[in-house]
């Protein structure tokens, strides 16, 4: 049978197989006529000035400097006054000084006052040109039984009630400018982890925020950007840090779930979550800053981005399977990950 005879295009197959390599070669070109236009940078990156939460350390911290490196006037909110003091010996060695002062973003005094004292150092530069809601905080971070409304409350508070109080004390400031809000969420706005109950629920809620003034500030000329990165090794997710957090969790726990769940296993969980986080966090902030930087300085930028390999090859495509199928593969990692059982289901007689 010789290849392009009309018996041989009418086989059974050949018409799916033309179809899948049409789809194919439309995706490779529409991915490369996205990387080549994502080459193009804005002009006059030294007057298009930026305000920054969380720069105390990891992302934020290093997105200040960046940007600093790249003569953009930077305002860094910081929750300590030592961050302020750094900022003051490092700023010698960038184009444009680090402007820090101290922000808290779960008070409403603390964002008014940094929304004033922004607008006063930002009318030569007719606004500003991007808002970076990087400020966050991990929270408790264990099976549900084990946590208080408060605790959901308190990761809110910074995670989704911090990025609106932000947003909506700065949006008059990036609208002279029709800039941009660039806003980081997580893989975990996307689906539900074990164990991270009060981080995700906050996410998630942001992440609809988001979607929701994206189409708002539109009319404006005002974009919005959301990045998704997986996990890395940050303060935030730090072994130290959260085996702290883990063990003053279990020192205020209520004796029903200690007794539910049994000493061993919140030990033993502990360990896991230790180890899993270790494996899986990547050192590579840098793909953080890459992107938040080419959100607020490309001249076609990206709704969403994905960051990490973690956040693109696994967590993306699971986050689109049917429930069922979602459960399935969990419920098959737990298996391998030989997660304990509490003592309650040891005796099944209780149930």
């Amino acid at each position: 049978m010789i290849l392009g005879t009309k018996d041989n295009l009418n086989a059974p197959g050949m018409e799916l197989t033309i179809f899948l390599l049409g789809i194919t070669v439309v995706f490779l070109l529409f991915l490369l006529i996205r990387w080549f236009l994502e080459l193009y940078e804005l002009d006059d990156l030294e007057n298009k000035a930026v305000f920054i939460t969380g720069c105390d350390s990891g992302f934020g911290k290093a997105l200040a400097i960046r940007c600093a490196e790249r003569g953009m006037p930077v305002f860094a909110g910081c929750l300590f006054e030592k961050s302020i003091a750094e900022y003051r010996v490092l700023s010698r060695n960038y184009r444009t000084p680090v402007d820090a002062f101290i922000l808290d973003v779960t008070s409403d005094d603390s964002v008014d006052n940094a929304r004033k004292y922004v607008e006063s150092r930002t009318q030569k530069y007719g606004g500003l040109h991007g808002v970076v809601n990087n400020a966050g905080v991990l929270g408790h971070t264990f099976f549900d039984d084990f946590l208080t409304v408060d605790d959901y409350k308190n990761v809110a508070e910074v995670n989704t009630w911090g990025v609106i109080r932000v947003t909506h004390a700065m949006k008059p400031l990036v609208k002279k400018t029709r800039g941009r809000i660039v806003t980081v969420t997580s893989i975990c706005s996307r689906l539900g982890l074990m164990g991270i109950g009060p981080y995700t629920a906050a996410k998630f809620a942001l992440t609809g925020y988001c979607d929701v003034i994206r189409s708002e500030l539109r009319i404006f000329g005002v974009s919005l950007h959301v990045l998704e990165p997986g996990f890395f090794n940050t303060t935030l997710t730090s072994a130290e840090n959260v085996e702290k957090q883990l063990n003053s969790l279990y020192a205020r726990c209520p004796e029903e779930a200690k007794n539910e769940y049994g000493k061993e296993f919140f030990f033993e969980m502990r360990q896991k979550t230790l180890w899993l986080l270790g494996l899986i966090s990547s050192n590579k902030i840098s793909f953080v800053t890459d992107a938040y930087f080419h959100a607020l300085t490309a001249v076609y930028p990206r709704s969403r981005y994905q960051v990490g390999w973690d956040s693109i090859l696994v967590y993306i495509p699971l986050s689109f399977l049917p429930t069922p199928v979602f459960e399935f593969l969990m419920r098959i990692m737990e298996w391998m990950m030989r997660i304990p059982t509490p003592n309650a289901l040891k005796n099944k007689k209780q149930f």
